[in-house]
């Protein structure tokens, strides 16, 4: 019983050290995140993306410019002693949206702030084109180099609409900064009036691009393939967060749910923290401690948000409380956290999918191939998605468990998710409360 009683004691202890040695290390590296690398930095490289709808009308051709305010902070402040995000992307954009005919250059009103979704900003502005009253059509060239001198990885999701409701598809990024569109001799623009197969390849190619371009999910995807030893844990896994983010993409596409963006990018990065802290304690016998941290964690984080009045209302802190607390004691019993992986998995999966959805309803859905765009969408997400796993695993992963002793597999996963831990912990902060 004394050898029992000592041994549990010595568990604790090493238990605590560990502790007290994973504290420093989360915290250096997240300070290089924000010193070392930079804040600029760390934001120019996460999902870097914005959205415009384009159509004529009697003014001329309209456009709605849309982003996620996060990446306005990339930009330098008109006016640092009286910094207005708002001022500062209108500013930027009226230097890097440009309409142009052959001719002449198009006349902007200028971009003025608009009402839009929690979590974004968008400005609208018209452009007066030349009228060629000779010729019975004309082009017109549309550079839009937004954000991408500030982040290379920057995508923009254009949506050009006539006045019959035809409209095209463009993405425009750093190597790819101009689009040429033919207007008809009334100045209505001449878009595609595509079918339900092309709607379909066309959703799918933007569903492609985003899980690409978002590092935030990659992170989540490489933090999973780091809980798994075995290629059938990976199948479960991979199909767990499929059926999640399937289920509420499509609620959130077809308008039955809605959620604010801020809130679901921060529990995007809460995923992240609880999955690669997981591996650690996992494999450290330490997932006893995880509910304690994480509720202690969400407490402070709850009161400054309440101080500083940040998107996320109380009783969503209390909510995510309630859950470490709950994770806590689901996490005494090892072999329970390995069974239930899957499940955890499907309920973060679901958090994940209104992620997608913010992209897919802000790159524009045409109501009349709703369900095409939908399925296409999700299947481009999903390929991305098995390509990235496909890669990790039998390009590391695999030759890690066949040729690394345990040793050193230990050693790789501790420092893979303490730095994504770092990494988490930093967006989750940052995303709801800067």
């Amino acid at each position: 019983m004394l050898k029992s009683l000592v041994k549990a004691c010595a568990q604790k202890l090493f238990g605590f050290a560990f502790m007290v040695a994973l504290a420093p290390a989360l915290l250096a590296s997240h300070e290089l995140i924000l010193s070392g690398i930079g804040l600029d930095s760390v934001h120019a490289h996460e999902k870097s993306q914005s959205f415009s709808k384009w159509r004529s009308t009697e003014k001329g051709i309209a456009v709605i410019f849309t982003v996620a305010a996060r990446q306005v902070t990339l930009l330098p402040p008109t006016n640092p002693n009286a910094p207005s995000l708002e001022r500062t992307l209108g500013q930027h954009l009226d230097n890097t949206i440009t309409l142009s005919k052959p001719e002449a250059p198009c006349i902007s009103s200028g971009f003025t702030p608009r009402k839009a979704r929690p979590g974004f900003i968008s400005m609208e502005n018209y452009f007066m084109c030349p009228a060629e009253e000779a010729e019975d059509s004309d082009t017109v060239t549309i550079g839009i180099e937004s954000f991408m001198d500030f982040a290379e990885t920057h995508i923009h999701f254009a949506q050009f609409r006539n006045e019959t409701g035809q409209y095209r598809g463009y993405l425009f990024n750093y190597d790819r900064r101009q689009d040429i569109l033919s207007l008809e001799a009334d100045g209505n623009m001449v878009a595609e009036d595509i079918g339900l197969v092309k709607t379909f390849f066309r959703y799918s190619q933007i569903g492609i691009t985003h899980i690409l371009s978002g590092i935030d999910h990659l992170v989540f995807l490489l933090g999973l393939l780091l809980l798994t030893n075995r290629f059938r844990d990976v199948v479960l896994v991979v199909t767990g967060f499929t059926i999640g983010h399937s289920l509420t993409l499509g609620l959130s596409a077809m308008k039955i749910v809605s959620t604010q963006s801020a809130i679901v990018e921060g529990l995007i990065g809460f995923t992240i923290l609880v999955v690669a802290a997981e591996a650690v304690m996992a494999r450290r016998n330490l997932m006893w401690l995880a509910g304690g941290v994480f509720a202690l964690m969400l407490f402070f984080m709850g009161l400054y948000s309440i101080m500083l009045e940040a998107p996320m209302p109380i009783n969503g802190w209390a909510g995510l409380m309630l859950f470490a607390v709950a994770y806590g004691f689901y996490s005494q019993n090892l072999n329970i956290v390995r069974q239930t992986l899957p499940i955890m998995v499907v309920i973060f999966g679901l958090v994940h999918g209104f992620g997608f959805a913010g992209v897919l309803v802000e790159a524009g859905l045409p109501n009349d191939r709703l369900l095409s765009a939908l399925i296409g969408f999700n299947l481009g997400v999903e390929i991305g998605q098995l390509l990235i796993v496909a890669i990790l695993w039998f390009g590391f992963f695999r030759y890690m468990h066949s040729h690394f002793s345990e040793k050193l597999r230990g050693a790789i996963t501790d420092f893979a998710g303490i730095a994504m831990c770092g990494v988490g912990m930093f967006w989750f902060a940052s995303r709801l409360l800067i």
